[in-house]
């Protein structure tokens, strides 16, 4: 028997976050319905820390980096000792964060 975890799920459209309790060994939904708006809501794993509904700069950053393949798994940096890489902390970072780091990118 798997240990559920709470996954948070985010809507772009509408910068609403929610946690569901998912069940690793069975299905993991990729997406969901927005509780607020209807649309949809991405999966965005166990690590991410939703921006306030109203930092319009922030949420422009996870749109990005969702856009490129990032919904802020854990990314290590293989070639330095395995080291785990931190998300960037503006747009500008994110585009270098992408090119950097393109080949760890889901789809």
């Amino acid at each position: 028997m798997s240990t559920p975890y709470n996954m948070a799920f985010a809507c772009l459209k509408c910068c609403k976050s929610f946690k569901r309790l998912v069940n690793l060994s069975e299905d993991c939904p990729r997406n969901m319905v927005c509780p607020d708006c209807g649309g949809v809501a991405h999966n965005f794993g166990r690590h991410f820390k939703s921006p306030k509904k109203s930092d319009a700069r922030e949420w422009n950053k996870v749109r990005y980096l969702f856009e490129h393949g990032f919904r802020f798994q854990r990314v290590y940096d293989e070639e330095n000792g395995h080291q785990l890489i931190s998300y960037p902390k503006t747009l500008n970072e994110a585009k270098e964060f992408v090119e950097k780091h393109k080949k760890y990118a889901v789809t």
